[in-house]
Protein backbone atom coordinates (compact mmCIF):
# COMPACT_ATOMS: atom_id res chain seq x y z
CA UNK A 1 0.00 0.00 0.00
CA UNK A 2 1.09 3.54 -0.63
CA UNK A 3 0.03 6.54 1.41
CA UNK A 4 -2.18 8.74 -0.99
CA UNK A 5 -3.54 6.62 -3.18
CA UNK A 6 -7.55 5.18 -3.47
CA UNK A 7 -8.24 1.09 -2.61
CA UNK A 8 -10.94 -1.02 -2.08
CA UNK A 9 -12.22 -3.00 0.57
CA UNK A 10 -12.21 -6.52 0.71
CA UNK A 11 -15.71 -7.97 2.45
CA UNK A 12 -13.50 -9.85 5.17
CA UNK A 13 -12.72 -6.74 6.73
CA UNK A 14 -16.63 -5.88 7.29
CA UNK A 15 -17.07 -9.27 8.64
CA UNK A 16 -14.40 -9.16 11.17
CA UNK A 17 -14.13 -5.46 11.77
CA UNK A 18 -18.31 -3.65 11.07
CA UNK A 19 -20.50 -6.03 13.09
CA UNK A 20 -22.25 -3.21 14.03
CA UNK A 21 -22.59 -2.14 10.72
CA UNK A 22 -20.98 1.61 11.23
CA UNK A 23 -18.81 1.49 7.88
CA UNK A 24 -19.44 2.55 4.02
CA UNK A 25 -20.04 -1.07 2.96
CA UNK A 26 -18.97 -2.31 -0.45
CA UNK A 27 -21.64 -1.96 -3.44
CA UNK A 28 -20.61 -4.64 -5.54
CA UNK A 29 -23.64 -4.69 -7.87
CA UNK A 30 -25.80 -1.59 -8.92
CA UNK A 31 -27.96 -2.02 -10.98
CA UNK A 32 -27.32 -5.60 -11.93
CA UNK A 33 -23.78 -4.40 -12.98
CA UNK A 34 -20.76 -4.14 -10.71
CA UNK A 35 -19.07 -1.72 -9.57
CA UNK A 36 -16.08 -1.10 -6.86
CA UNK A 37 -17.50 1.20 -4.18
CA UNK A 38 -16.64 3.02 -2.12
CA UNK A 39 -13.09 4.28 -2.65
CA UNK A 40 -10.76 5.28 0.57
CA UNK A 41 -8.19 7.57 0.69
CA UNK A 42 -5.27 5.70 2.30
CA UNK A 43 -2.44 7.42 4.77
CA UNK A 44 -0.03 5.56 6.81
CA UNK A 45 -0.53 5.54 10.70
CA UNK A 46 1.92 7.56 12.68
CA UNK A 47 2.35 4.99 15.28
CA UNK A 48 2.36 2.06 13.18
CA UNK A 49 3.83 1.77 9.07
CA UNK A 50 1.68 -1.83 8.66
CA UNK A 51 -1.63 0.19 9.74
CA UNK A 52 -2.83 2.77 7.01
CA UNK A 53 -6.22 4.73 7.91
CA UNK A 54 -8.96 4.76 5.00
CA UNK A 55 -11.21 7.60 4.51
CA UNK A 56 -14.19 6.89 2.03
CA UNK A 57 -14.61 9.53 -0.90
CA UNK A 58 -18.57 10.13 -1.97
CA UNK A 59 -20.16 11.84 -4.97
CA UNK A 60 -23.10 13.51 -3.06
CA UNK A 61 -21.55 17.24 -2.59
CA UNK A 62 -24.73 18.67 -1.71
CA UNK A 63 -25.64 16.06 1.01
CA UNK A 64 -22.40 16.57 2.76
CA UNK A 65 -21.74 20.55 2.12
CA UNK A 66 -26.01 20.73 4.14
CA UNK A 67 -24.03 19.00 6.99
CA UNK A 68 -20.85 20.56 7.15
CA UNK A 69 -22.85 24.50 6.87
CA UNK A 70 -24.84 22.78 9.53
CA UNK A 71 -22.02 21.87 12.14
CA UNK A 72 -20.71 25.20 11.29
CA UNK A 73 -24.06 27.07 12.08
CA UNK A 74 -24.21 25.14 15.28
CA UNK A 75 -20.61 26.60 16.47
CA UNK A 76 -21.55 29.79 15.63
CA UNK A 77 -25.10 29.66 17.31
CA UNK A 78 -22.96 29.09 20.42
CA UNK A 79 -20.72 31.83 19.79
CA UNK A 80 -17.63 30.30 18.19
CA UNK A 81 -16.12 33.24 16.30
CA UNK A 82 -14.59 30.94 13.99
CA UNK A 83 -16.03 27.93 13.72
CA UNK A 84 -14.15 24.99 12.31
CA UNK A 85 -15.50 21.18 10.70
CA UNK A 86 -12.81 19.11 10.27
CA UNK A 87 -14.39 15.56 9.86
CA UNK A 88 -15.72 16.57 6.05
CA UNK A 89 -13.51 18.17 3.48
CA UNK A 90 -14.00 18.31 0.25
CA UNK A 91 -11.40 18.55 -3.01
CA UNK A 92 -11.50 17.01 -6.29
CA UNK A 93 -10.21 13.67 -7.64
CA UNK A 94 -10.12 12.80 -11.13
CA UNK A 95 -11.21 16.48 -12.07
CA UNK A 96 -14.52 15.38 -10.24
CA UNK A 97 -15.32 17.29 -6.93
CA UNK A 98 -15.61 15.04 -4.17
CA UNK A 99 -16.15 14.66 -0.11
CA UNK A 100 -13.54 12.99 1.83
CA UNK A 101 -15.44 11.53 4.61
CA UNK A 102 -13.18 11.66 7.99
CA UNK A 103 -15.89 11.01 10.18
CA UNK A 104 -16.73 7.79 8.55
CA UNK A 105 -12.69 6.54 8.73
CA UNK A 106 -11.15 3.26 9.97
CA UNK A 107 -7.78 1.75 10.37
CA UNK A 108 -6.67 -1.24 8.24
CA UNK A 109 -3.66 -3.80 7.24
CA UNK A 110 -2.51 -4.60 3.75
CA UNK A 111 -4.38 -8.24 3.95
CA UNK A 112 -8.04 -6.39 3.65
CA UNK A 113 -7.32 -4.25 0.64
CA UNK A 114 -8.92 -5.87 -2.25
CA UNK A 115 -7.67 -3.63 -5.19
CA UNK A 116 -5.84 -0.45 -5.76
CA UNK A 117 -8.64 2.77 -7.13
CA UNK A 118 -6.88 2.34 -11.04
CA UNK A 119 -7.62 5.46 -13.76
CA UNK A 120 -8.92 3.93 -16.88
CA UNK A 121 -7.52 6.26 -18.95
CA UNK A 122 -4.17 6.36 -17.92
CA UNK A 123 -4.00 2.64 -16.35
CA UNK A 124 -2.25 4.21 -12.92
CA UNK A 125 -3.35 4.41 -9.56
CA UNK A 126 -5.38 7.73 -9.08
CA UNK A 127 -3.77 10.18 -6.77
CA UNK A 128 -4.87 14.05 -5.51
CA UNK A 129 -3.54 16.88 -5.70
CA UNK A 130 -0.60 17.48 -2.49
CA UNK A 131 -2.75 20.65 -1.08
CA UNK A 132 -5.63 18.16 -1.01
CA UNK A 133 -4.04 15.26 0.59
CA UNK A 134 -2.54 17.74 3.50
CA UNK A 135 -5.84 18.95 3.68
CA UNK A 136 -7.91 15.31 4.34
CA UNK A 137 -4.62 13.84 6.54
CA UNK A 138 -4.64 16.82 9.04
CA UNK A 139 -7.97 17.06 9.74
CA UNK A 140 -7.76 13.06 10.16
CA UNK A 141 -5.25 13.58 12.20
CA UNK A 142 -7.15 16.02 14.16
CA UNK A 143 -10.02 13.72 14.23
CA UNK A 144 -7.87 10.71 15.51
CA UNK A 145 -6.65 13.03 18.23
CA UNK A 146 -9.87 13.88 19.76
CA UNK A 147 -10.78 10.54 19.45
CA UNK A 148 -8.07 9.31 21.69
CA UNK A 149 -8.88 11.80 23.92
CA UNK A 150 -11.92 10.71 24.76
CA UNK A 151 -14.33 12.15 21.60
CA UNK A 152 -15.86 8.90 20.70
CA UNK A 153 -18.73 10.59 18.55
CA UNK A 154 -16.86 12.24 16.19
CA UNK A 155 -16.46 8.78 14.05
CA UNK A 156 -18.88 6.54 13.49
CA UNK A 157 -17.30 3.49 14.34
CA UNK A 158 -15.18 2.11 17.47
CA UNK A 159 -11.68 3.22 15.28
CA UNK A 160 -9.87 2.56 18.28
CA UNK A 161 -11.14 -1.34 19.23
CA UNK A 162 -10.48 -1.72 15.19
CA UNK A 163 -6.63 -0.02 15.28
CA UNK A 164 -6.16 -2.66 18.19
CA UNK A 165 -7.54 -5.42 17.41
CA UNK A 166 -5.35 -5.08 13.34
CA UNK A 167 -2.51 -4.07 16.06
CA UNK A 168 -2.97 -7.67 17.58
CA UNK A 169 -3.54 -9.76 14.70
CA UNK A 170 0.06 -8.26 13.04
CA UNK A 171 1.61 -9.50 16.26
CA UNK A 172 2.50 -6.56 17.53
CA UNK A 173 1.38 -6.30 21.29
Amino acid sequence: MEQGQFYFVSDRFYELYDNDDNLMRNKETIDGSEHSRPCFFAFRDSKSSKVFWCVPISSKISKYAAIYNRKLDIQREKGIANPRCNTICFGDVMGMPRTFLIQNMFPIIEKYILSVYIDRNTRIPVTIEPEIERLVINNAKDILRLVNRGHKNLVFSDIIATYNDLITELGMV
